[in-house]
């Protein structure tokens, strides 16, 4: 992944009969320039598919593009978004547990592996079983182990989550030889505390060389974070 300072978004074709949402976390993710050399993207978890339309429209060297979702409804939406863009012979969209991916995709596949897992931004959890399960930190592994097995050696994933999140992480993402090497703090505005961060890390990389690159402000972005979306 390259430089985020230049966060933008394109213009893109949102279906009428659909709600299609972009997230200030699906924009940093998804707005990210690639190395010249990423020709497969993943995107772990897609939703509507916001984050894969942004990589797709960004970065037209990338060749092919997959999202995985175990929600058929969100795979519904993300397929006709992907339709209505005329992406569709760039961008594959697959109903499947993300547990079952390496039964899908070969070992080595992927060039880049995204994701967006669900996580507690303030630390509570929720009374309701089913919104507790969908938030549990535990589910975090299942992405990186998924995100391993179809992603090249020594080749990149990136992902977005919440700063409390990021000891216990840390030590999964270890655990699994996918070593983070850089984190990119993201701000609403000057002087407040930061509720989102951007990790890169390599699969099998060298532990060491770890940076800090420069903040996000999105106060200073709203403009460019802002789609022209035409029906």
């Amino acid at each position: 992944m390259g430089d985020v300072k230049g966060l933008r978004i394109p213009e893109f074709r949102s279906p009428t009969k659909f709600e299609v949402k972009h997230t200030h976390a699906s924009v940093v993710l998804g707005s990210c320039s690639l190395t010249k050399s990423t020709r497969t993207v993943v995107e772990l978890g897609c939703g509507n598919g916001v984050v894969l339309v942004l990589i797709a429209l960004l970065n037209l060297t990338v060749e092919k593009l997959i999202g995985v979702d175990i929600n058929p409804k969100a795979c519904e939406v993300a397929r006709e978004f992907v339709r209505i863009n005329s992406l569709e012979d760039r961008i594959e969209i697959i109903n499947m547990d993300i547990k079952d991916l390496c039964n899908q995709l070969s070992c080595g596949f992927a060039d880049l592996v995204v994701f967006n897992p669900p996580f507690h931004i303030s630390g509570k959890v929720s009374k309701e079983k089913k919104r507790f399960l969908e938030r549990n930190n535990d589910v975090f592994e299942d992405f990186v182990i998924a995100a391993r097995n179809i992603l090249n050696n020594r080749r990149r994933f990136c992902f977005v989550t919440s700063p409390n999140n990021v000891l216990v992480y840390s030590k999964i993402l270890m655990n699994n030889k996918m070593i983070p090497k850089s984190l990119t703090p993201v701000y609403g505005k000057k002087g407040a505390e930061s509720k989102l961060i951007l990790v890169e890390g390599i699969k099998n990389g060298k532990s060491q060389g770890f940076k800090v690159k420069k903040p996000i402000f999105l106060n200073e972005l709203e403009t460019s974070i802002s789609p022209k979306i035409s029906k």
